[in-house]
């Protein structure tokens, strides 16, 4: 294990996921900065934060234009009432890159640029489309079997290389939906989802997107990206709205504090690989991480693995043999929905609260990265 100093999430909430349809989402009339304001702000009541603590404050955020343009981490910091000397940073990893803003608070803690961070992620993809500003390189696709920027694509290609079938991705979105259910009616999901207040008065609770279904109706949609192809809309991550925050201190600051973290914060991996195959990313990225920290597979106790497609998780799954009661056992984004730049954080978060429920001491979160990327973080219950 690393010896490094020890860092860790002092709490962590989020905003239900809303569906980012601009028509139909629950935040359709609520900006990408007024919810992150909201999320923030619960965070901060509830553990009776001092702003003058506070060193910095890095959000993840990927379409970073309209109202997530111009540095947004320091606009919802002026936004919230922060003290105006806190700085802000938004970082782009794509569906990582709230993960990457915890990876990057937790090492400045480290390097000792501070001792008490704020992190946290947004993206509303109902107000700011992912295609929205868009002009690729036509030579990044050279040499490729397809334009591996289209996300489906890459879905479809791991479902023909890994022989995984329709059914078999029906199958994983219905269990998806199903543990995310039971997850919420066993209350899992109090502690970590925090009210949005929305302008027509009412009052946001509940995740917009998880619902029930059967084998027999999703067989009945037709695929999304390919023709003839597996991966529908049901197996998929849906377009959606979400904002998750996040304390960081070090452990000087936690004694200071009136409650138990939630975890600590070990180390990160970070990798690259063929962007065809981006989906593919939290297996490289987890073998380098358990290698860093000396840890193998069987010390894992609960895996998060970021479900951008049925067919990319199960692939994963299958090559590093993590058994079904150990990965997103509370449900992931084939049900909720996968706001790019809030994930990775709502990730961790998770993971910190179904270890701290079913007293686990070691989890990993990770996911795949557009692009060609992976990424996967270590945490130690506390």
């Amino acid at each position: 294990m690393s010896t490094h100093e020890a860092v860790y999430i002092l709490d962590g909430c989020r905003s239900p996921i809303g569906r980012g349809h601009p028509e139909k989402g629950m935040y359709r009339n609520l900006r990408a900065d007024e919810l992150a304001v909201h999320t923030l702000k619960a965070l901060m009541a509830r553990n009776r934060l001092d702003p003058e603590q506070v060193d910095d404050f890095y959000l993840g955020c990927v379409d970073q234009l309209l109202e997530q343009g111009k540095n947004l981490a320091r606009l919802v910091s002026l936004l919230a009432g922060l003290p105006r000397r806190v700085p802000g940073l938004t970082i782009n990893r794509l569906c990582a890159s709230s993960l990457t803003a915890l990876q990057l608070a937790a090492d400045g803690i480290r390097a000792d640029s501070g001792r008490l961070f704020l992190v946290g992620g947004v993206e509303h993809m109902g107000h700011v489309p992912m295609t929205a500003a868009l002009d690729y390189h036509p030579a990044l696709f050279a040499g490729s079997e397809f334009p591996w920027t289209n996300m489906g694509l890459t879905a479809e290609k791991l479902a023909l290389d890994f022989g995984i079938s329709r059914k078999e991705q029906d199958e994983y979105a219905i269990e998806s939906n199903r543990r995310h259910f039971r997850a919420r009616d066993a209350g899992f999901f109090d502690a970590e989802i925090v009210p949005i207040p929305l302008p027509d008065g009412r009052t946001a609770t509940q995740d917009e997107g998880p619902r029930l279904s059967s084998l027999e109706t999703l067989s009945t949609l037709k695929a999304a990206f390919k023709e003839n192809g597996t991966v529908t809309a049901a197996n998929s991550s849906g377009i959606s709205d979400g904002a998750c925050m996040a304390i960081v201190c070090d452990e000087q600051t936690l004694g200071r504090c009136q409650r138990p973290p939630l975890a600590r914060i070990h180390s990160t991996a970070n990798i690259g690989l063929d962007p065809e195959v981006m989906g593919l990313g939290p297996i490289p990225a987890i073998r380098k991480l358990l290698a860093k920290e000396a840890l193998s597979m069987e010390d894992i106790g609960l895996f998060e693995i970021n479900e951008a497609f049925a067919s990319q998780v199960i692939a994963c799954r299958r090559e590093l043999g993590i058994a079904a009661d150990r990965l997103n056992v509370n449900g992931g984004a084939v049900a909720l929905g996968h706001p790019l730049g809030m994930s990775g954080l709502r990730l961790a978060v998770t993971l910190a609260f179904a270890m701290q429920s079913r007293d686990v001491r070691y989890g990993i979160a990770s996911l795949c990265v557009g692009h060609g990327q992976g990424v996967a973080m270590l945490l130690e219950k506390c």
